[in-house]
């Protein structure tokens, strides 16, 4: 009776460790609820990010396109002054500057964007590493608390068959037998459920290493468009520096074309004075001379104005061949641009589907606690059988 006595208090020490463990697992629920609570918060959080950044560029866009239009008015006022002035300068080449400029401060606004998107990307790597780091942790103390249940459930079992083989008379032994057939199922259950924690940190840590690659792949893109974006930029630049260039030898060319006209009108106003007025003979004479001196360089007036125009019509020639480069390189820019906006759309479907990936995952961790749960009511009645055979 004595050792009956003593195996009975064994018994109720292994089941108050049981108990203490059970609870344990209960605290460790509670845990992963307060952790999936704090993940849907950050996700509503970053939704909200995500929605006051939108709603940022939104009003930066509105700015832009205030600023470009008060631009273009100001440039047509200048053009109307600059056609006033000076009429054989055409009005292509300021509205291709304003477009060229345009361009300019969307391909920054698309660098600044995949920028953001790229500091996003790179905090939600982080955290997913956090997720996997924790539950890699419960996955040991999962095996740890499933091996510390296998050591006093074969100390029961050898408890029972020494019981039983010496004490054949005593009834107890049914009961035992069915909690123990309780416990290895029960058992059984944390065992699978450790497998299938294991798998799902597996595919975590496949899944993270994808997302790496993919950031990898994004930042080598990013980095190149980049040194594409820096490329552009100076082609701009020394293209305005060109156009410039040649709006100011137009300039300087038109002021040698009135400066000339003005010495070939100087003859003619001479002719209206002598007919209008009667001088005297000797300065009759002088303008004859002065005449005579006026008729040989006028030739040399007329060759001139000819190289002018000649070298006009070929300045002209030259600026429509640079328009039509300009006019070619421009779609080409065009065309790059679409093909980075269909990459941008294609990141942000991945990144959707990351997402959804996610909310599935946390699904799955939630479908894992209410088993666990499922499990902890399973327990429950076994304690108190045990309760009812002390």
């Amino acid at each position: 009776m004595r050792a009956l006595e003593t195996r009975l208090d064994l018994r109720d020490q292994e089941l108050a460790n049981a108990q203490t463990c059970l609870e344990q697992k209960g605290q460790e629920v509670g845990l992963l609820r307060q952790k999936l609570d704090s993940l849907e918060k950050c996700n509503l959080a970053m939704t909200q990010n995500y929605e006051g950044q939108l709603q940022t560029l939104k009003a930066q866009f509105s700015k832009l396109t205030n600023s470009f239009e008060k631009l273009r008015l100001h440039q047509m006022k200048q053009n109307k002054f600059r056609q006033k002035e000076v009429p054989h300068v055409k009005e292509e080449i300021p509205f291709e500057l304003s477009n060229l400029n345009q361009k300019l401060e969307e391909f920054r606004a698309k660098s600044r964007e995949w920028d953001k998107q790229e500091i996003l990307y790179q905090t939600h790597l982080v955290s997913l590493d956090a997720q996997q780091k924790v539950l890699s942790e419960k996955c040991s103390q999962f095996q740890k608390q499933a091996q510390s249940y296998q050591t006093p459930l074969n100390s029961k079992k050898q408890g029972i068959e020494d019981s039983s083989s010496e004490i054949p008379w005593i009834c107890e032994p049914d009961t035992s037998c069915e909690t123990n057939g309780r416990d290895e199922f029960i058992i059984e259950k944390l065992k699978s459920a450790v497998s299938e924690i294991a798998l799902s940190r597996n595919k975590l840590q496949d899944e993270n290493q994808k997302l790496l690659q993919e950031l990898k792949m994004y930042q080598r893109q990013c980095q190149a468009m980049e040194a594409g974006l820096s490329e552009v930029k100076s082609e701009l630049q020394s293209r305005d520096d060109l156009l410039r260039i040649i709006e100011m030898e137009r300039l300087q060319l038109h002021r040698e074309l009135l400066k000339l006209g003005e010495c070939q009108s100087a003859p003619e106003n001479k002719k209206r004075l002598e007919s209008s007025y009667s001088p005297s003979i000797k300065e009759s004479e002088k303008q004859r001379k002065e005449l005579f001196a006026v008729t040989p360089d006028q030739p040399n007036h007329e060759k001139e104005l000819n190289k002018i125009r000649s070298q006009l019509y070929q300045e002209e020639e030259y600026h429509s061949s640079e328009q039509e480069r300009m006019r070619n390189e421009i779609s080409d820019l065009t065309e790059a641009l679409h093909q980075k906006e269909i990459t941008i759309a294609t990141i942000m479907k991945k990144a959707a589907l990351l997402e959804r990936q996610l909310k599935m995952e946390l699904e799955i961790k939630e479908k894992m606690l209410a088993k666990q749960q499922v499990r902890k009511r399973q327990e429950a009645p076994v304690q108190v059988t045990l309760a009812q055979c002390k």
